[in-house]
């Protein structure tokens, strides 16, 4: 248990003397596959990032502009959590004040703030205190309450600005902690705080954050700094992101666990042309058409002219008949 007193009367006067609200800051977790929490951040290229600016609550002009990158992805069964720091490389094997140390904060509670102690109602603390080094593997389902013994990863909780405790339930917290600088101490590059979570827990007393598919959970993160004092970082004089550091907006950054959606497929080829169908039934018969107009008088129709033709026929027949009888007699009656 730590005791926070100054922080939260300084962070609860920064957010009362704030201006207008900033812009919106809030990030997108998509369902990624493939993700191994080892300290190493190459698996995370794909997955976009949130960068803010880390400001101390009790010292507003001390700031990291742009100093922390925010990025969460999701499972089936866990939510993954990316923070990268751009500080320079600390570390003591015997104190964990003399190394960079990280806690997220999850509101539990609609009235809870984001601060160290929440306030108004409870919030889901995941502290993390270097006591073991880069690259080992630290928290765990192992351990029956909240307090990680070996690496110092707790699962915590508190309701208000002067306490903390850390959970009396399992503690489901992994993580891996390197810098991309491992070379000595002060040298400049980034700190890799990688976390993985269940995203839900068996709580059933409100000190764990359950995250949902499609649902919106409220983060903030804050960072100590080893170079705050000769004897390192002191628990009220740590950093937190700022949503604006303009205005001092250190409210919840919102989050939100999108739905997967799987892409349509490309099309598939095309199918053999099936038989042709029977002839289909006659279609009824249609109307009369409407009789046409009558002609003009002028030339005989065939079936006027046809008598006419006959009976000259017949008159050039007998005529030919009687020639030829008339020349039968003649050339009978010679001598």
């Amino acid at each position: 248990m730590s005791i926070y007193v100054p922080l939260g009367i300084a962070l609860a006067l920064a957010l009362a003397l704030a201006g207008p609200a900033a812009a919106d800051v809030a990030i997108s977790a998509d369902r990624f596959t493939g993700i191994i929490v080892d300290g190493l951040a190459d698996d995370w290229s794909t997955v976009p990032g949130t960068t803010l600016t880390l400001i101390r609550p009790l010292a507003t002009s001390e700031r990291i502009v742009n100093g922390a990158t925010l990025k969460v992805a999701y499972d089936d069964a866990n939510i993954y959590l990316l923070v990268l720091i751009q500080d320079d490389f600390d570390t003591n094997a015997t104190d964990h004040m003399k190394r960079g140390a990280v806690a997220v904060l999850w509101q539990i509670d609609a009235a809870a703030t984001p601060d160290m102690g929440g306030g108004l109602g409870n919030v889901d603390i995941w502290h993390w205190e270097l006591d073991s080094g880069p690259g080992v593997p630290v928290g765990g389902p192992n351990y029956t309450g909240g307090n990680d013994p070996i690496g110092n990863f707790d699962d915590e909780w508190s309701s208000s600005v002067v306490s903390r405790f850390d959970d009396t339930q399992r503690n489901e917290l992994f993580g891996v902690w390197s810098h991309t600088n491992l070379s000595g101490p002060g040298s400049p590059g980034t700190w890799i705080f990688e976390i993985r979570r269940t995203l839900t827990t068996g709580d059933t007393l409100r000190q764990d954050a359950q995250f949902t598919i499609g649902g919106t959970a409220n983060m903030s993160v804050a960072y100590w700094d080893p170079d705050q004092t000769a004897a390192g970082w002191t628990e009220s004089g740590h950093y937190t992101a700022c949503k604006d550091p303009t205005t001092l907006d250190f409210s919840w950054i919102r989050v939100t666990l999108v739905p997967f959606v799987l892409p349509p497929g490309p099309p598939g080829p095309t199918g053999p042309t099936g038989p042709a169908g029977p002839a289909g039934p006659g279609g009824a018969q249609g109307p009369t058409g409407p009789a046409g107009a009558t002609g003009s008088a002028g030339v005989a129709s065939l079936a006027e002219l046809t008598p006419s033709y006959v009976g000259l026929g017949l008159g050039v027949v007998a005529l030919a008949l009687s020639i030829v009888a008339l020349w039968r007699t003649r050339r009978t009656s010679k001598p």
